[in-house]
């Protein structure tokens, strides 16, 4: 597991937009219902497991990432993290590219 090292720890910044808020069946017959929270993350710098710890973190959302056995518990399905599309500039020409685009298959 990675740690948040508040001393030694490089800075890790995260912006966020949370999206949609639902609740789902849990599947055992009760009225209970696990609330999901459908979120885009922009990282503005990328360390080792930034947006897992970001998410899970009581000092960042406090709302584990579903499926993310290290930072929040196994799910049914598998860490429903997901890159929507990547842009970068380009070193050179300064340029924004869109290198791809891809919905989420959740």
């Amino acid at each position: 597991m990675q740690k948040v090292d508040w001393k030694a720890g490089k800075p890790a910044k995260t912006h966020y937009e949370v999206l949609e808020e639902m609740d789902r069946d849990n599947g055992n017959n009760n009225s209970k219902k696990k609330k999901r929270t459908r979120i885009h993350f922009y990282p503005v710098t990328g360390r080792t497991h930034q947006l897992r710890v970001h998410a899970a973190h009581a000092q960042g959302l406090d709302i584990p990432i579903v499926g993310d056995d290290i930072y929040g518990q196994r799910d049914e399905r598998s860490l429903c993290l997901h890159a929507g599309y990547l842009e970068l500039d380009h070193p050179k020409s300064g340029e924004q590219l869109t290198l791809f685009v891809v919905e989420a298959p959740f």
